[in-house]
């Protein structure tokens, strides 16, 4: 297994560096710390930006700043730095992209992106994003799910990288019941819209455990709380209440052009959390084990009515 994490050596991204040691150390994982420089002015001036940024990255691989009992591996390129690391991720076979938080440059971004949003475009494998000073392994966990097949990859992915038996891990539902709306302008009585929300909320944590029970390995350890919101709002105030130190979510990806005109959850949440958060494209870890069936629901992969699926 291959970690990568890409550094820009200013000291927002050493958090970034420590949790990709810690991560390594957790996984057994091979781990690459890579820095990009950006061509200069002059062949006399990139070759003193090396010089400067190998050792950098060398002092950064070594103790005292290297924590980590796994010893990373060092690499220092030239050339467009959201280019090199998706090109690095892609040739490595990296299971994990871990990265500091992004300087915002608003102009620069909504025409560019930024290297998180190029990487979950490429699918190809979850993005790590962590802004706290990482000391030792995640202890509070929350997982903003629905019934999609990329909340099904966002629980595998928070399973096979980062949970473990002593962590405390919360699901969070956030989702507005439909309609609700409707019956208020409706005249409905508030006490039968109240029951309304109530029977969807059942519904909604009933669907969650059917997602639990098809996709995890223990579905017994998740809390679940529903959030009677819009996605990005509820995620949001589930993220106040619970003070987790990780966020995990899945999004199905779309290019700039998409995100720009009808607004991503995932995009949104990450640039409004404080918490680290680790966003898992649809399809990136391995095959979920069920299928979304016509009205949200899932059932197991390969099995419909009695029947082998083709598709297995």
């Amino acid at each position: 297994m291959r970690i990568l994490c890409a550094t820009d050596l200013l000291s927002k991204t050493d958090a970034a560096i420590g949790r990709a040691g810690i991560l390594s150390d957790h996984l057994g994982a091979d781990l690459t710390l890579l820095h990009v420089v950006v061509p200069g002015e002059s062949q006399m001036a990139l070759e003193q930006t090396l010089q400067h940024a190998s050792y950098e990255m060398q002092s950064r691989a070594r103790p005292p700043l290297w924590r980590a009992e796994r010893s990373p591996s060092v690499a220092v390129h030239t050339g467009i730095a959201a280019s090199i690391i998706l090109d690095a991720a892609a040739r490595s076979d990296v299971r994990l992209l871990v990265l500091g938080p992004h300087r915002r440059r608003p102009l620069h971004d909504a025409l560019e992106g930024t290297i998180a949003e190029k990487a979950l475009a490429a699918r190809s494998c979850p993005v790590l994003v962590v802004r706290n000073e990482a000391r030792d392994p995640y202890r509070r966990v929350l997982l903003a799910l629905d019934a999609s097949d990329a909340s099904a990859s966002a629980l595998r992915a928070a399973e096979s990288l980062v949970l473990t038996p002593e962590m405390s891990a919360t699901v969070v539902h956030a989702h507005r019941p439909p309609y609700e709306g409707m019956l208020y302008s409706a005249d409905v009585a508030p006490e039968t819209v109240g029951r309304y929300a109530e029977n969807w909320k059942r519904d909604a944590n009933q669907a969650v455990r059917e997602l639990l029970n098809l996709e995890s390995d223990d579905a017994s350890r998740y809390a679940i709380h529903i959030e009677q919101k819009p996605a990005a709002p509820g995620i949001l105030q589930a993220i106040e209440h619970f003070s987790p130190d990780l966020l995990v979510m899945g999004t199905r990806g779309g290019g700039r052009l998409r995100r720009a005109l009808v607004g991503s959850v995932a995009n949104r949440v990450l640039h409004e959390t404080d918490c680290d958060v680790l966003i898992v494209p649809e399809g990136s870890v391995g095959r979920t084990r069920s299928k979304v069936e016509f009205g949200g629901r899932r059932s197991p992969r390969g099995i419909e009515a009695g029947k082998l699926d083709a598709t297995n």
